[in-house]
């Protein structure tokens, strides 16, 4: 399992670049909106997931890790594949998406080849409370590596998925400075929730 990749890419496609590093050359299929960002023989830190089926095992790269975490979460989606959600981040970026989903914009969303409206409301429905932890304002500066090691924390003491899930809905995350802050505010709301 890769976490990400950093090497100097060979060469381009429309769908995937060929990074090479220490000799070693990984495809990487990535969103076509980044095209024109990744120019042949510049390195490139490309956060990665690692797409494992029965009969596939592909690279898919981000630039940033924000797109990574909303390729992640759409990915949870019942009835949205890679391909799809894929198509979603080579259309929209990070920042685009909060934007749609903030507002219920289905309309733009629907601008996405082969989602249709039905999709694109539930894909609307079903991140707007996974994501409002994870929008960024000037006033709020939560970091997405604090949440992911925030979870990681969590789960080391013994907290499942679902109870994380749930208590990370009620919590505003901009409110804690620190890492252990926020560790100790949310072990506070879990106790209490018992």
């Amino acid at each position: 399992m890769f976490e990400y990749l950093y090497g100097t890419v060979e060469y381009k496609k429309m769908d995937y670049i060929a990074i090479d590093i220490n000799g070693v050359g990984y495809r990487v299929y990535f969103p076509l909106r980044e095209y024109e960002k990744i120019e042949v023989g510049n390195k490139y830190k490309f956060y990665i997931y690692n797409h494992i089926k029965e009969d596939t095992y592909k690279l898919i790269g981000f630039l940033e890790e924000g797109d990574r975490k909303i390729f992640e979460l759409l990915l949870k989606i019942n009835g949205i594949g890679s391909s799809l959600a894929l198509a979603v981040l080579s259309n929209f970026s990070y920042n685009k998406i909060i934007e749609i989903i903030s507002k219920n914009d289905y309309t733009t969303l629907r601008q996405v080849p082969k989602l249709g409206e039905k999709k694109a409301q539930i894909i609307i429905l079903d991140l707007k409370g996974k994501l409002k932890n994870l929008i960024y304002t000037e006033e709020e500066t939560v970091s997405m590596d604090m949440l992911d090691d925030l979870i990681l924390a969590l789960e080391g003491l013994g907290y499942n998925k679902k109870e994380i899930d749930k208590t990370l809905e009620k919590i505003d995350l901009s409110k804690f400075s620190s890492l252990e802050d926020a560790i100790k505010g949310i072990l506070k709301n879990m106790r209490i929730g018992d």
